[in-house]
Order: structure tokens, then C-alpha cells, then sequence
């Protein structure tokens, strides 16, 4: 009973004060018990947002019942208390942490979308530069490779033409002195193979070539993965409701607060939520909102618990709780997109300015490449040229000046 009344005392403030979401807490805690008629009245009247009559009928239960006297162990009234203002500390900040990461993760949507092709292409650039920097080693090592394993494959020829010989032919004399310079020649081979692959390897321009290729790829999956997900389209408007009701609903099912048994399944709503808050999926996230307001009902560990030993060990998990999640908020207020987003007023124009840069560079790396991609053979002479310096050459012989007829032969 004492709970009843609190809570409907709650209601009426939050009437006064106007504040739906402590009310929507409230009906829904209340709708979790046991109740008498006369406050499941209450409630649909509250649902019918027949406010004028609520705080009425309100009045009129709270005098009817706070005469009833209940006893109450102080301690374990203040150990729920202290339990009760943990959870609501450690759902702050959980909530905050959530917020955080869900900006983070929108920021780098946006900015793969938005650049994600540019950016694709910058990497293709410099892998294909580095992979013409070091295409003269890679050949010359497929090279050395193709010419170790014919050898290994004659090998294999001359130790089967060897097993159909008689080992007293002659014949079988000369393949198998065949067979040891082959070997000789195999085991130079391997060795100049070898070595051919360690210097490709301790080549910082392969390692390099590695490293972007590899980067390249990675990015490619990532932007692919990130450009076929379904999101919606919504409007500033929409986004400031998609906000508030993503708080509201992870508020009545966030799996740090809610007693044990029902953590595995707050966890999977909660993921729903953050997926569809990524997704800007409103409609599913007034779905989910719903459902928890409407029936699925997560109780805290605080409103369940009456076992004073059960309670302080309680308390001592949410304070443990409570300083990982003021780490992970510490580490997120570090993280470089982080102060990125706290740094900039307009994403739109941020994201242009970049792209202008982004597009310099690509610029930049295309002309590189292009200038990889030219033959350098060595400039000749034309043909009219050749032929003028014959000409000349001839002259030269019959001029007269030219003493080349006066020496003696």
C-alpha cells in the first residue's frame, strides 16, 4: 500500500509540473502490481488523459488510505533508498554513454557515405602507386620462382624416367648424372628465390604496398556494408522526437538496472533500440516504446528486492558498474571523432570542406600515378634529324677545308 501511495502522490506532482515521462514511469511501475479497483481507475482515467478527474480521484484515495499505519525497517527502507538513487545514477550515465556512442556511430555513417566513394578511391590510388613502385622486384621474383619450380618439375621427369630404366644401362647412368646437376641447379635456384622473396619482404615500399592493400580492402567491405544498410530519411523534426523517445523507452528497459532474471532479455530490446535509433527507424522505435509502456514490464532491482544482505550486495554491483561506465564515458570524451563532432557547429559543411581536401588529394595521387604509368624510353632523334646529320657528315668528307684526303693511309 505504502508503495501505491507514493507513486500516485508522484502522478499527481507530475500532473502539476507537467511531466509526461514521469507519469508514463509511474503508471507503468503501478501497472507491474497488484492494485485495487480504485487505482486501476485511476490509471484508465490516465490513459484517457482525464487529468482534471485524476487528481481528484487521487486525493480522494490518498486520504481514504495514508491513515493506515504500516511498520518499516528504517534500514532497510535506506538501503533501498541508496539502492534506488544508484540506479538512477547509473542509468544517467549509461544513457549518456548510449548517446555518445550513437552520435559517434551516426557521424562515421554520414561521413562514409558521404566520402566513403572519394575516400575508396584515394586508397585504390596509393596502393596501385606503392604496387608500381615495387612491381620491378615482384617480376623479377616470379621470375626466379617460375624458373625454381620448371626445374622442380623436370626433376620429377627425370626421377620417373629414372624408376622405368635398368639401374645397369648406360642410359640410366647419363639421367642420373642429369638428375644430380639438376639438383645442383634446383638447390642454387631455391636459394636465389629465397632471397629474391627477403628482399621483396624487407622492402619498406612492399610493406608499404601490404599495408595499403590491405587497408584498401578493409575499407572497401566496410563502405559496402554501410552503403546496401536500410536507413531512413527523416527530417530535423523527426530526429528530435526519435531522440526523446529512444530515452524514454531505454529508460524502462536498460539491462544495468533490472534485476537479474530479466537482464539477457532487456539486452536484446536494447539492442533493437540502438539498431533502429542507427537505422532513424522511428515507427520501430515508437513499436518498441509501446511495448514496454503497454506490457513488457523490466523491474529494478531496487522495487524487488527486500533482503537487507541482498540488498548491499546490490548496491555494491551498481557502484562497480557505475565507475566502468564513468571510465567508458572518459574514454569516449578521447576519442578523436568524438571531439571532432564537439568541435564542429554544421556536420553538412564540415563534410564538404573535407571532401574539397579529399578531392585535392585525389587530384594529387592521380597525376603520380600517371607519371609511374609513362614508358620511359629514351628520346630519339627523328628520322628527318638522322638524315640531316648524315647529310652534314657527307658535306663534311668532301668539303675542302676537310683534311680527311691529305693523311696518308
Amino acid at each position: 500500500m505504502k508503495h501505491i501511495l507514493k507513486r500516485l502522490e508522484l502522478i499527481k506532482t507530475s500532473i502539476s509540473i507537467e511531466d509526461e515521462e514521469i507519469i508514463d514511469l509511474q503508471v507503468m511501475k503501478l501497472k507491474s502490481i497488484e492494485c485495487d479497483n480504485e487505482v486501476k481507475e485511476i490509471l484508465t482515467q490516465i490513459s484517457s488523459s482525464n487529468y482534471g478527474d485524476v487528481v481528484i480521484l487521487i486525493d480522494n484515495y490518498i486520504s481514504k488510505y495514508s491513515g493506515m499505519v504500516v511498520y518499516e525497517d528504517k534500514e532497510l527502507q535506506g538501503l533501498k533508498l541508496e539502492l534506488k538513487v544508484l540506479e538512477n545514477r547509473l542509468q544517467e550515465l549509461s544513457q549518456k554513454r548510449d548517446e555518445y556512442n550513437n552520435d559517434i556511430n551516426e557521424f562515421n555513417i554520414l561521413y562514409s557515405l558521404k566520402l566513403g566513394k572519394l575516400i575508396k578511391n584515394i586508397l585504390k590510388l596509393r596502393k596501385e602507386i606503392l604496387y608500381k613502385q615495387t612491381i620491378q622486384k615482384e617480376e623479377e621474383y616470379q621470375k626466379t620462382k617460375n624458373e625454381y619450380e620448371e626445374l622442380k618439375s623436370q626433376k620429377v621427369d627425370l626421377e620417373e624416367r629414372l624408376k622405368s630404366l635398368d639401374e645397369f644401362d648406360d642410359e640410366y647412368d647419363e639421367v642420373y648424372e642429369e638428375l644430380q646437376g639438376l639438383n645442383e641447379n634446383i638447390n642454387k635456384k631455391r636459394k636465389e628465390t629465397k632471397e629474391a622473396k627477403e628482399e621483396i619482404e624487407e622492402d619498406p615500399k612492399h610493406q608499404e604496398y601490404e599495408e595499403s592493400k590491405k587497408e584498401y580492402e578493409e575499407f572497401s567491405s566496410e563502405y559496402e556494408e554501410i552503403k546496401n544498410e536500410e536507413r531512413f530519411e527523416i527530417d530535423e523534426d523527426d530526429k528530435k522526437e526519435l531522440k526523446k523517445l529512444f530515452r524514454r523507452a531505454s529508460k524502462l528497459c536498460h539491462p544495468d538496472i533490472v534485476v537479474d532474471e530479466l537482464k539477457e532479455q532487456a539486452t536484446e530490446i536494447m539492442k533493437e533500440l540502438n539498431n533502429a535509433y542507427t537505422r532513424k527507424d522511428l515507427s520501430k522505435i515508437k513499436e518498441l516504446l509501446h511495448l514496454l509502456e503497454s506490457g513488457l514490464v523490466f523491474t529494478v532491482a531496487s522495487d524487488s528486492i527486500d533482503n537487507k544482505e541482498l540488498l548491499k550486495d546490490k548496491i555494491i554491483d551498481i557502484r562497480k558498474n557505475i565507475e566502468t561506465a564513468e571510465n567508458e564515458i572518459a574514454n569516449i570524451k578521447t576519442d578523436d571523432t568524438f571531439e571532432t563532432i564537439n568541435n564542429i557547429d554544421d556536420w553538412d559543411e564540415y563534410f564538404e570542406s573535407l571532401e574539397t581536401e579529399l578531392q585535392k588529394e585525389y587530384d594529387k595521387l592521380k597525376d603520380n600515378l600517371q607519371d609511374l604509368e609513362k614508358p620511359k624510353i629514351k628520346q630519339s632523334l627523328s628520322i628527318e634529324e638522322e638524315y640531316k646529320n648524315i647529310d652534314t657528315g657527307i658535306n663534311d668528307v668532301f668539303d675542302g677545308s676537310n683534311d680527311y684526303w691529305k693523311e696518308e693511309f
